[in-house]
């Protein structure tokens, strides 16, 4: 069985972006304004809350944007379950198109469908950490304890379903926090973004966001959609439909495809 490599950590650049900008008020104090200071402060302020807030900005540490594959591939995740029947119909309508897929779930509701989670892993599919709590406005200024809190009993929970090694990690929104890689380095996990994004998390028109995904799709990559909306269904198998029209194939790659 292949081995997770451990990702690597950057905890020099975080604290180099940290240093930076909380010597740039000092400097203006020290030194008083000068025109240059603008745009350090713009190039460094800028920089450090990009890192936060793109999905697949490296800035702080490695993110999975996609996979390595010489075939026709893509791998499809699903945000934000489980809901209940309406997961377990969705794996159900996967695995009869041979499709297999991975549920980024969120532990509080996982806690709650247990079975429903154990019976969708049984198809064929696998799940993956989305937080305890999915705190989706506050994830990147959680305390560090709280951060632990929301990895952590994310995995635990994953554990008492029967998920053996928990060891992918999608951020709420796919918003960082300053600590997250040293954390997940800890935890031998790696965090997993995405290079094509359905946008059905608040407004879903289905063929807006079949259109949206086709147009894209390319050997490797990773599809975000989302379940627990009216259209999620419809929308994912909507999809898939149109991707296996054009060839496609839905796999769970290996960790040393990830990239």
């Amino acid at each position: 069985m292949l081995q997770s490599p451990k990702p690597l950590d950057t905890p020099w650049l975080r604290r180099g972006f940290l240093l930076l900008n909380l010597a740039m008020p000092v400097l203006v104090i020290a030194l008083g304004w000068h025109w240059w200071m603008a745009g350090t402060a713009v190039l460094v302020h800028g920089s450090f809350i990009y890192g936060l807030v793109a999905p697949s900005s490296g800035i702080f540490g490695p993110v999975v944007t996609h996979f390595v594959t010489e075939k026709k591939e893509l791998w499809l995740t699903i945000d934000d379950g489980p809901d209940g029947e309406n997961s377990l119909e969705l794996a159900r309508e996967l695995a009869r198109r041979e499709v297999r897929a991975t549920f980024f779930v969120i532990g509080e509701r996982l806690e709650k469908q247990a079975e429903t989670a154990r019976a969708v892993m049984a198809l064929g599919h696998t799940l993956a950490n989305h937080t305890q709590t999915h705190p989706v406005m506050s994830f990147w200024a959680l305390l560090p304890w709280a951060l632990r809190d929301e990895v952590v009993r994310g995995n635990e929970r994953l554990a008492r379903t029967g998920v053996q090694v928990g060891r992918w990690f999608r951020a709420p929104f796919g918003l960082k926090h300053i600590h997250l890689h040293s954390l997940l380095s800890a935890l031998e996990m790696r965090l997993v973004a995405w290079n094509i994004r359905g946008h059905d998390g608040l407004i879903c028109d289905v063929e807006k966001v079949v259109e949206r995904v086709v147009t894209q799709a390319r050997p490797g990559s990773i599809i975000l959609l989302h379940e627990g909306r009216p259209k999620s269904n419809r929308t994912i198998l909507r999809v898939i439909e149109e991707l296996q029209n054009r060839g496609y194939s839905f796999v769970i790659p290996a960790d040393d495809q990830l990239r």
